[in-house]
């Protein structure tokens, strides 16, 4: 990449970091995955091997944090064993006592009678990107539809369940991602 193209995309980086990070947290699922996706392009960026101009330097900086992201989220992935898995089970909950415990299966339940009131494919679509962790593309090529179709599915099943849990009374003032960062 010509020196001068470079420099213009860590500009262009620095210049409108605020918003490539709220485009990239939708990616990540978090506000620091993003960043830290950014910061690795910062400096991918500098031994960049790309000899022709860049026409659009948003997307390009945005599919070059993409990707930086999604080998950071394989990374981690790795690193969490069965066996890791197994002791962490296996450590006792000092805060579980039999109230938190009857109000966190009060809430599965609630959260189950959500999810019957959707329709199978947009309960199968939600249960695979938030609970199996899929990325949209996994997603779309399993059920043999559109990558645009699956988000939209999964949009109307999250406002769904949303709408359903605070009709409720349960507020959940936490995250409403699960454990699925793309």
């Amino acid at each position: 990449m010509a020196d001068s193209t470079r420099v213009q995309l860590r500009k262009l980086l620095a210049s409108r970091y605020a918003y490539l990070v709220r485009r990239l947290e939708r990616v990540t699922g978090s506000k620091d995955g993003a960043a830290d996706a950014l910061h690795e392009t910062w400096l991918r960026l500098e031994n960049a091997n790309v000899t022709t101009q860049v026409a659009n330097a948003d997307a390009y900086i945005l599919g070059m944090a993409n990707n930086v992201a999604i080998d950071q989220h394989r990374r981690e992935r790795r690193h969490l064993h069965d066996d890791d898995v197994e002791t962490l089970m296996e450590v006792p909950d000092e805060l579980a006592d039999p109230a938190r415990i009857v109000e966190a299966r009060r809430k599965v339940e609630a959260l189950k009678d959500v999810l019957r009131g959707l329709t199978p494919r947009r309960r199968a679509i939600l249960i695979a990107a938030r609970v199996d962790g899929l990325l949209n593309r996994e997603i779309a090529e399993q059920f043999g539809i559109s990558l645009r179709l699956v988000e939209s599915e999964l949009s109307a099943a999250l406002k769904y369940c949303l709408q359903r849990v605070q009709e409720a009374g349960d507020a959940y003032p936490g995250s409403r991602s699960g454990p699925r960062k793309f």
